[in-house]
């Protein structure tokens, strides 16, 4: 199991697009994902999970990511967070 702070740089957070990009990229793997925001944890199923979590912009969420390919997933999910999931400011 790995864990990682993630600063959510795009102002308007998971919103709908974001977030089913990011669900899209977690199907890939075998791994599974729990995201952290303000304390609470919310295991990654699909896209209304992702919205359920209410994670805001400009922020910092914790990723928890465990299972055979965490850290190749960790990785993209990283470099998703980091180009705000293509969306320009």
């Amino acid at each position: 199991m790995i864990r990682e702070n993630i600063r959510v740089v795009n102002s308007t957070g998971l919103h709908a697009r974001p977030a089913a990009t990011f669900v899209k990229t977690l199907k890939k793997y075998a791994s599974s994902v729990t995201l952290v925001n303000n304390g609470k944890a919310t295991e990654v199923k699909g896209l209304m999970s992702v919205l359920g979590a209410g994670v805001k912009g400009n922020t910092s969420i914790e990723i928890i990511c465990e299972g055979p390919d965490e850290q190749v997933l960790m990785n993209e999910i990283k470099g998703l967070f980091a180009s705000g999931f293509g969306e320009k400011e």
